[in-house]
């Protein structure tokens, strides 16, 4: 009988694989391929465990410093369990599925991948993978282990050593081109022969912009360009001509590097054009647009749209701002030979066109009216831009309605024939002519001042009407400025210091300049926004004005009550001495000795008749409570220093300089008229 001697460690070892296999449950035994990655294996191709082991560890090894092969498999036990899973196969990854359910294993044994399964709900799982024999020993996968790990290391020294050789040969042939080409523009190119060399010191935007100069007016003749430049800036700015992309082809090349958002900083790539004719950081180009081709783009947009574009800014077409879309319609379209293109093609109109140059619209000018009275009616002209509209004999009872009345009839369609209004632009109230006939010995009626005060109460809701929408816009204008302040702040950290030094330091400084600004900008339109809110509350509340048809009502109203309380204070005292003090009776004795006066200030001025006065080139009378002056033109100087001398405004609705009607203006008005050129 004999005996096989064996040590403790076998013993032992040899235990623990007969313990470890008393454990195993289950074992695989085929593996389907769904896909993968390597191309190894051909799809919903099925092998046995063994073989895909062994195939899976080969192309890992394979695949080693290039990232992992993804590889879906579904995995079929001998128990009759299947398990699909996807595999990440790599040198430095998953070598196959016993190392993928190895790993998830030695996860699930830290502190980290315990809590990890407990809170995923994972552990049946885990459960599951303890029970499969995967045919190869713990010694046996670290083993695999060390030797992946080993063939990864050497697969990426190799990888960064090819990369190596290769970024210094792309380098040696950037090198050797650079000075190629560098000696090549130096020598004088002939495509560069109107571009003038800079030397060492010529460097930045300044010396550059001249050979932009020099290139613009080479590729692009017959088109004047402004070159501005500062420091490393080069701005070129054009109207209508050449496009953004045209200009851009000429100009880029004088770009000496770009800035890198992601990383906030300007990376320098200066070729050799730049060394030889210079560059800078940045081009900036603008294509500015005449009258003439904004007209085309808005013909073309209306074209395309079937929609008027009216100019309104909140206008949409295409559920896009309307002045965004004849923008970039305008970017698009050149004049080439005589004939208006769209991105290089000619555009080819519905209907023919009765000429190239197309106006502008008329109201796209403001215009400017001029009135003269000629007897009852009235003569209007209005100038807008180059073009005079002359409307005679219009029948109106003040200037102002003699200009609207002149204004629709310019800016409204002509009514067909067959109109039974005639023709008429607007509806217009017809002014009857009072004929009264005068006894015979008895004096004709004279106008006098009260006739031509018009409603006081109209004016003063109009003025209350103008204060609150200059506070509103004031208002809308200080959030405006307040919005774009913040939005500027919004780009700044909280906290974040001025970096000394730093490429970004003066737009920071600016940027805070800016948002000062802006947020005393519209600190001061809300003052103003509140002033002028103040204003329109109290409007009409001040007192009685002199150019109010009731004020002698008002104030005979104010000096009865005056009376009256005088009265009642003698009484009063006489009853019983002492009632009321001295003061009192004589402060309400000299308001009433003010209001008396008053009245009859106010009743000469009503009762007089109104002004009426002319002279070389300008007319003077009183219409609606203001005493207006009309000229033939814009006047002199000179004569519109006499104006503002005298209190006379500038009223744009009624084509006149006015005053209000007052005792004062009326005399300032009489000595303005004396010192006005008279009749030749």
């Amino acid at each position: 009988m004999s005996a096989t001697i064996i040590t403790m460690e076998d013993f032992k070892a040899a235990a623990a694989q007969a313990q470890q296999a008393a454990q195993f449950v289950r074992r695989p035994v085929t593996v389907t391929v769904h896909w993968s990655e390597s191309g190894a294996w051909q799809k919903e191709q099925v092998v046995a465990y063994a073989d895909f082991e062994k195939n899976a560890f080969a192309v890992a090894l394979e695949h080693a410093g290039r990232g992992y092969l993804k590889t879906k498999v579904t995995v079929t036990f001998d128990d009759g369990e299947i398990y699909q899973c996807r595999i990440d196969l790599a040198a430095h990854d998953e070598l196959g599925f016993a190392d993928h359910c190895l790993s998830m294993l030695a996860f699930y044994d830290t502190p980290k991948g315990r809590d990890y399964y407990v809170a995923t709900a994972s552990e049946d799982l885990i459960a599951f993978m303890q029970g499969i024999d995967l045919g190869c020993s713990a010694a046996d996968h670290v083993e695999r282990r060390a030797h992946a790990s080993d063939v990864e290391a050497a697969a990426r020294l190799a990888i960064e050593e090819q990369r190596r050789i290769e970024a210094t040969a792309q380098e040696t042939a950037a090198n050797n081109a650079y000075a190629a080409e560098l000696a090549r523009l130096q020598a004088g190119a002939p495509e560069y022969a109107h571009l003038t060399p800079l030397g060492e010191q010529d460097r930045g935007g300044v010396p550059a912009a001249k050979n932009v100069r020099r290139d613009l007016k080479n590729a692009l003749p017959g088109i004047k360009f402004s070159v501005k430049s500062s420091y490393d800036t080069i701005t070129v700015s054009w109207q209508d001509g050449p496009t953004h992309q045209e200009v851009e082809a000429v100009i880029e090349k004088y770009e000496n590097g770009k800035f890198d958002g992601m990383t906030d900083c300007f990376n320098f790539d200066t070729t050799p054009f730049n060394t030889v004719f210079g560059g800078c950081r940045y081009t900036f180009i603008k294509r500015e647009h005449s009258d003439e081709l904004m007209a085309v783009a808005t013909r073309y947009l209306e074209q395309r749209s079937g929609e008027r574009v009216t100019g309104d800014a909140n206008q949409l077409i295409w559920g896009e701002w309307a002045q965004c879309l004849l923008t970039r319609e305008a970017n698009k379209v050149t004049l080439v030979g005589g004939v208006w293109h769209r991105k290089g093609e000619p555009i080819v109109w519905q209907e023919a066109p009765q000429a190239l140059a197309v106006v502008a619209p008329v109201a796209a000018v403001k215009p400017k009216f001029t009135a003269k009275p000629v007897g009852a009616l009235w003569n209007v002209t209005i100038e807008q831009g180059e073009q005079r509209h002359q409307f005679d004999y219009i029948a109106a009872d003040s200037m102002g309605k003699a200009c609207r009345i002149a204004w629709a009839m310019l800016t409204q369609p002509t009514p067909p024939e067959d109109d039974p209004d005639g023709g008429q632009p607007v509806p217009v109230a017809p002014i009857t002519e009072l004929i009264t006939q005068t006894a015979q010995g008895a004096e004709a009626p004279t106008l006098t001042r009260a006739d031509t005060l018009g409603k006081y109460a109209d004016r003063v809701d109009a003025k209350r009407e103008r204060l609150q929408v200059r506070a509103i816009n004031a208002s809308r204008a200080s959030e405006a400025r307040f919005n774009h302040g913040m939005g500027i702040l919004s780009y700044i950290v909280p906290g974040q210091p001025i970096l000394m030094g730093h490429h970004s330091e003066r737009r920071h400084r600016r940027d805070l300049e800016n948002v000062d600004r802006n947020m005393g900008a519209s600190v001061a339109l809300d003052k103003k926004s509140q002033y002028l809110s103040a204003r329109a509350e109290v409007v009409g509340r001040g007192g009685i004005a002199s150019d109010n048809p009731e004020a002698l009502e008002l104030l005979r109203a104010r000096l009865a009550q005056r009376e009256t309380k005088q009265q009642a204070m003698k009484d009063a005292n006489k009853a019983q001495r002492g009632s009321f003090k001295t003061w009192q009776l004589s402060n309400n004795g000299a308001e009433i000795r003010r209001l008396r006066q008053r009245i009859e200030q106010v009743e000469a001025l009503h009762s007089a008749a109104p002004i009426e006065q002319a002279g070389q080139g300008w007319h003077m009378f009183e219409d609606d409570g203001r005493i207006q002056i009309s000229f033939d033109g814009k006047p002199a100087a000179e004569l519109r220093q006499l104006c503002k001398g005298a209190g006379f405004v500038w009223s744009p609705s009624r084509c006149a300089w006015v005053r209000k009607v007052t005792v004062r203006a009326v005399n300032e008005a009489r000595r303005l008229a004396r010192a006005l050129p008279a009749e030749g």
